[in-house]
């Protein structure tokens, strides 16, 4: 089983990454977190703050002894989470109800959670 996790590194997604770590652990699954820069950020502080939340959720999971891979990827988050969940063959994508990509867009609260359930090809858990 491969479990995809987007997070973006906000506070309000440490429920998400305890959910999927313990998910992973439960079940013995592979677990792919992932980070998008979204492109209206700057490249070089987004990247930072990418590296930086994959190496804390990984660091994490290696403690509860989830396999775990990392990835940092540009683009639109929503189209992004669900090219990447088709190239891993992930068999369920887990991510909070909101992001900051979201929020700075203005678009309406969980929009990206809402496009990826609606477009996903596998199961999608959204966690509030």
């Amino acid at each position: 089983m491969k479990i995809l996790l987007a997070t973006d590194g906000m506070p309000h997604t440490d429920k998400t990454v305890e959910y999927a770590i313990d998910y992973a652990s439960r079940y013995k699954a592979a677990l792919f977190i992932l980070y998008v820069i979204c492109p209206d950020r700057d490249k070089m502080t987004a990247y930072a703050d990418g590296k930086d939340t994959v190496e804390a959720v990984r660091m994490k999971a290696l403690s509860q002894e989830v396999g775990v891979t990392t990835m940092l990827e540009a683009g639109d988050p929503a189209e992004t989470i669900l090219k990447i969940s088709d190239r891993i063959d992930a068999s369920l994508i887990i991510m909070g109800a909101s992001s900051t990509c979201t929020e700075s867009r203005h678009r309406p609260l969980g929009s990206v959670s809402s496009k990826v359930a609606q477009d996903a090809c596998c199961s999608v858990i959204i966690i509030r």
